[in-house]
């Protein structure tokens, strides 16, 4: 899968059909496919010490690798807390761990309301339950705002990609519907 998509991503556009693809073929896993705890956890193995900013190839580059990596396991359960500024690939690290473990807690919380047969839906922090939907969430998020200046001040722009941006992608591939 990833060795087809390895070097067609130069720009944000390419970046986002990237994205479609893959959450197209993870979706088509269905259960067998892996969690995004599990990925966010092998991001966070993989990244390198030191690089500079990835741009939307690197970026590519990154979530191929994480999503080729062995198997981190699930995340243990901390709500996100404060996010800190993300300038480096170490604390590109410390946010997909902390990313992880959200979303391991968002998982507990879902299930545990499902099995005392309480409803579950727009309870958690989450907008999607599965790494097709996490993907496609920051799919539709990216192509919603590739080209268009922040909303709001103080907002780091997308391009050129770097640390910041990517953490900020990631925080509203989270949340966006």
């Amino acid at each position: 899968m990833t060795n087809a998509m390895t070097n067609t991503v130069e720009t944000g556009e390419d970046f986002t059909a990237l994205l479609r693809r893959l959450s197209g073929h993870l979706a088509n896993l269905g259960p067998d496919a892996p969690d995004v705890d599990d990925v966010l956890l092998r991001w966070a193995a993989t990244l390198p010490d030191r690089a500079p900013a990835p741009g939307w190839t690197g970026l590519a580059d990154q979530l191929l690798g994480a999503l080729a990596a062995p198997t981190a396991g699930p995340a243990d359960p901390a709500p996100l807390g404060d996010e800190p500024p993300v300038a480096t690939p170490g604390e590109l690290r410390a946010r997909l761990r902390a990313l992880a473990a959200d979303y391991a807690r968002d998982r507990a919380w879902t299930t545990d309301r499902q099995a005392r047969g309480l409803w579950a839906g727009d309870g958690g922090g989450w907008a999607s339950g599965s790494l097709a939907g996490f993907l496609e969430s920051w799919e539709s998020w990216l192509g919603s705002s590739l080209g268009r200046p922040p909303v709001l001040p103080g907002i780091p722009p997308l391009e050129p990609v770097t640390w910041t941006s990517i953490a900020r992608q990631l925080g509203a591939a989270r949340v966006h519907e």
